[in-house]
């Protein structure tokens, strides 16, 4: 039904119930084949997950397979999973190496960067807690809706809505790719084919303020254009950058100047005023139109002689 029947069926040790027997859930669903975001590495860390994992793959991967992007020379990978992250990617680097990062937060994450090559992998995996579920004297169908409830609440708490969808992990292997649904609890979908950058809900980027300047990047980054709503939210609220993390700030800044055309999306911060919530004496130092035409010509510059 939704694509996680044969992974509850693992973890409970017990056969699928008889399609005629099964409840009906009146939910709109959309399919896409997991083939489309199978990954070689998928196989081996299928291999590194517990028999009782469930997993997800969440966020920027499912957005650019989905636009058919270039893989490019930095692969990023979201996962949520229902056991121990810090297990997984334990298990993972004895495969594949690379280095471990930890992080306990509101939720456990733990990532794991390792190469190929000249080719940068980043695998993260958060943690979604399921266990009173399966513990629980629900059937095996309420189970089953519960947990995908609990994921699409995951995919609601993110920051835009091209971001917000999820496939069944297990979908997306060598071997098991298979027609799967593709979780889109906000309508991602239908953003991403109008080319829109559009927030989840403005309370989502009051709490995480960095995600005013992260649209900025996606947006240039897949050439999108920013919701009209949201621009004149940010218009509106733009003071609540003071109160983001400065290095976080500023890695996101860094993201805009790795990419081409980054000068046309500073261009925009400023004049929107977004950038000088964050350096008020940006305007002391230099004159907007005259800064972003060096940082063009410097763009273009370094990309003939192929620094960028």
């Amino acid at each position: 039904m939704f694509g996680i029947e044969k992974l509850l069926e693992k973890i409970l040790n017990r056969q699928n119930t008889p399609k005629e027997k099964r409840e009906e859930f009146n939910i709109k669903t959309k399919y896409v084949h997991g083939l489309l975001f199978y990954n070689s590495y998928f196989d081996k860390l299928a291999g590194a997950l517990s028999r009782d994992t469930v997993a997800f793959i969440v966020g920027g991967w499912i957005r650019d397979r989905l636009l058919n992007r270039p893989v490019g020379k930095k692969i990023d990978i979201d996962f949520v999973v229902t056991t121990d992250p810090f297990e997984i990617v334990k298990n993972f680097q004895k495969v594949v190496g690379g280095d471990i990062f930890k992080f306990e937060k509101e939720t456990k994450v733990a990532s794991i960067i390792f190469f190929e090559g000249d080719i940068k992998y980043r695998f993260d995996f958060s943690y979604m807690d399921i266990s009173d579920i399966l513990n629980s004297d629900l059937n095996f169908n309420e189970k089953e809706l519960k947990i995908v409830d609990r994921l699409n609440e995951n995919l609601l708490s993110r920051d835009f809505t091209i971001n917000a969808m999820a496939i069944v992990f297990d979908d997306a292997l060598g071997l098991g790719a298979s027609q799967t649904v593709l979780f889109d609890p906000s309508g991602g979908l239908e953003d991403l084919q109008a080319g829109i950058i559009k927030p989840i809900s403005y309370e989502n980027i009051e709490k995480d303020p960095v995600r005013i300047i992260r649209g900025y990047r996606i947006a240039q980054e897949i050439d999108f254009d920013i919701d009209k709503d949201f621009e004149k939210w940010v218009k509106e609220n733009k003071s609540i950058l003071k109160n983001a993390p400065i290095e976080r700030l500023r890695d996101e800044i860094l993201k805009i100047f790795d990419k081409e055309k980054s000068y046309e999306t500073l261009d925009k911060l400023l004049d929107k005023h977004i950038l000088q919530e964050i350096v008020p004496e940006i305007n002391e130092v230099l004159n907007e139109k005259e800064s972003i035409e060096v940082l063009k010509n410097l763009e273009n510059y370094l990309k003939k002689k192929k620094v960028l």
